[in-house]
């Protein structure tokens, strides 16, 4: 049974990032990731997605994506989630940032995200 889209976001979130489970990045990722930023668009391979969250955790000692608001589309495939992320870096450094994203789920993996950036601090 194919997981549905807001599952795919929640367990990306709270269990590949929160958890640090690769092995489950690997079901989640699709076969290209595209990620969208304002004025560009990047698209990953499956592997270069998975990579992507290896490579960010290893600058990290701890990260925590605390998921504020999670809504899902009516279509099935779209979830926007608001999340704020307490981290601290391998020096001892902790600082929060604060964002908002939008998934597109696919077959019960993630092939668009939609970011314009984060700022530091939690949502007031």
């Amino acid at each position: 049974m194919t997981r549905s889209a807001r599952e795919v976001v929640e367990l990306y979130n709270l269990v590949v990032w929160n958890q640090r489970d690769f092995a489950l990045a690997e079901e989640l990722m699709g076969h290209t990731v595209v990620r969208h930023e304002v004025g560009e668009a990047i698209t990953l391979t499956h592997d270069q997605a998975v990579q992507r969250i290896i490579d960010h955790w290893e600058m990290f000692e701890a990260v925590r994506f605390d998921l504020n608001l999670v809504v899902a589309g009516d279509d099935g495939e779209h979830v926007a989630i608001v999340y704020q992320s307490p981290m601290t870096l391998k020096d001892g450094t902790e600082t929060t940032i604060g964002s908002m994203e939008i998934f597109r789920v696919l077959d019960g993996r993630i092939v668009e995200v939609w970011n314009c950036g984060y700022k530091q601090g939690v949502w007031a």
